[in-house]
């Protein structure tokens, strides 16, 4: 296990945000939030101009702008903490999560069995075919990639639903969706389905260092739970004491654990699971933020002050198992609602329910960040409390040989020697020169062919970090599959690695260039 449940009173660190003169910077803010001017007016933080400030606050109505992370926008913000990893992007669409989670299934299957069964569309078609046709009973709902707040979203209940005529050929078929098996044993709240919204920050991706928040959304279905075709506009607003157990069609996360334990339900021990889930999820996504983070800031990756707030929907099965549905890299701020009045016009107003929970997420994130990765260690540390954020991950490596990807970045690193990120024929080809990396049916000779394979696949002049990744695969099951009895891709991947990160050709990698 990840974590292990405590029994001790809770630990917590109290830390007033008025005695903290924080400064925001907003300067590639589209538009200000709402919600970020409400936190610096309560807490009197000021607002930064230029380049100065300790945060910068890129946030999720600029998306685009965030998403263009550079090596120029980065040491223009050196001095600030930045309220974005560079590597998000491979979180912001349902497409890249599904593709990591699948990988991380293959090589850990029974530690990444928490994320649905995945397909993307069109490229996992005939395999979604062949599994939709095996697997009798088993519903599937599709999602736009990009899409927001169920738009355009729908079960596949014959393959026909796949295309815009009954022709099954990959140039009909509705393009950018991800299908996903459907959870049908859901835990039900007032007989209602439900999932959570819960808020993940990660302050550091080396060491690892992340939180969750206490606080959170519960989203209830509006019509009791019958079957997969339900469907209602009907919306029931929270009422003023959301903290409490209440049947607003959207509660407090708090008000939802009240309700369940009410049920018979063992809250503590799902708080639990919830919390492993997440770490887990956390740890295999990591490595890939983190090639990233070294992609945009190159030798001086060490030194960058990064933060970034994630959404995490959860939904629980009657197991007690928590399913993560979809992750956001751009969690909602909004923190008013559409109120529909008697007359049958609509007016705007604030919800409470919102600024409550979100002003802690954002609020108490913003007073973490700006500690050092060593301060939250000590100063915090794993499973005590900094007003509403628990620690979960405390920079120690992971456990159950999880930092297999860790180690691969490093070596990817070694390789790529002056410019991280971009790994030529030549550097990858000095695999071959180490004795434990050749047999009979893998030759010097064949480094070449497997780099050329995957290049031309990618249409890149060099090797990204994925397709590297690809290209160990190949070499570790040429060098093990035929060999080991009891082969698996983990073991296999692990030993070529190990052997690699110890050559010292491997190890002696030049300094970087200065830019």
């Amino acid at each position: 296990m990840l974590l292990q449940k405590k029994t001790q009173k809770r630990q917590q660190i109290k830390v007033d945000p008025k005695s903290i003169p924080l400064s925001i910077n907003l300067s590639v803010q589209v538009q200000e939030l709402p919600i970020i001017r409400k936190i610096m007016d309560k807490n009197e933080w000021k607002k930064a101009h230029n380049f100065d400030g300790d945060i910068l606050w890129c946030g999720p109505d600029n998306v685009q702008q965030a998403k263009q992370f550079t090596y120029d926008f980065a040491m223009v913000f050196m001095n600030l903490c930045i309220s974005r990893i560079p590597g998000a992007k491979l979180i912001s669409t349902k497409k890249e999560t599904t593709s990591i989670m699948a990988k991380m299934r293959q090589y850990f299957p029974s530690i990444y069995n928490f994320y649905p069964k995945t397909y993307t569309m069109p490229e996992d078609l005939h395999e979604f075919i062949e599994d939709f046709e095996k697997k009798d009973g088993i519903s599937y709902i599709a999602k736009p990639d990009k899409g927001t707040q169920g738009q355009g979203i729908f079960i596949v209940s014959q393959i026909e639903d796949l295309f815009n005529n009954s022709v099954k050929d990959i140039s009909y078929i509705k393009k950018n969706y991800i299908i996903q098996e459907y959870i049908s044993n859901p835990l039900l709240l007032d007989d209602k389905k439900f999932d959570f919204r819960l808020y993940v920050l990660i302050t550091s991706l080396k060491p690892l260092i992340a939180y969750i928040n206490e606080e959170g959304l519960a989203r209830l279905c509006t019509e009791n739970y019958q079957d997969i075709t339900s469907n209602s506009q009907n919306f029931i607003i929270h009422p003023p004491d959301f903290q409490k157990i209440n049947l607003g069609t959207k509660r407090t996360y708090t008000s939802a654990k009240k309700t369940l334990m009410k049920m018979g339900i063992d809250v503590p021990k799902l708080k639990l699971r919830i919390e492993q889930t997440i770490v887990r999820f956390l740890y295999g996504i990591a490595p890939f933020l983190l090639n990233s983070t070294r992609e945009i800031y190159q030798d001086k990756w060490e030194k960058a002050n990064c933060f970034h707030v994630i959404g995490f929907d959860i939904l629980i099965d009657r197991d007690l198992k928590p399913w993560i549905i979809e992750i956001n890299a751009n969690p909602s701020l909004e923190i008013t609602q559409v109120i529909q009045n008697s007359n049958g016009s609509k007016r705007v107003e604030t919800s409470s329910l919102d600024a409550y929970v979100k002003t802690k997420v954002i609020e108490d994130a913003f007073i973490i960040a700006i500690k050092t990765p060593q301060e939250q260690i000590e100063q915090i540390g794993k499973g005590k409390y900094c007003n509403s954020y628990k620690m979960i991950i405390d920079g120690q490596p992971p456990i159950e040989n999880l930092d297999l990807f860790y180690k691969l970045v490093d070596l990817y690193s070694n390789l790529c020697g002056l410019r991280y990120g971009n790994l030529n024929q030549m550097r990858f080809c000095r695999l071959a020169n180490n004795p434990q990396l050749i047999n009979e049916l893998l030759i010097k000779s064949d480094y070449d062919l497997i780099y050329k394979k995957i290049q031309l696949k990618s249409l890149q002049p060099d090797l990204n970090f994925v397709g590297f990744l690809e290209a160990i695969e190949s070499i570790s099951e040429k060098l093990l599959k035929r060999k080991a009895s009891n082969y698996t891709l983990q073991k296999a991947v692990t030993y070529v690695v190990n052997m690699a990160l110890k050559a010292p050709q491997q190890n002696q990698r030049p300094q970087t260039a200065k830019r």
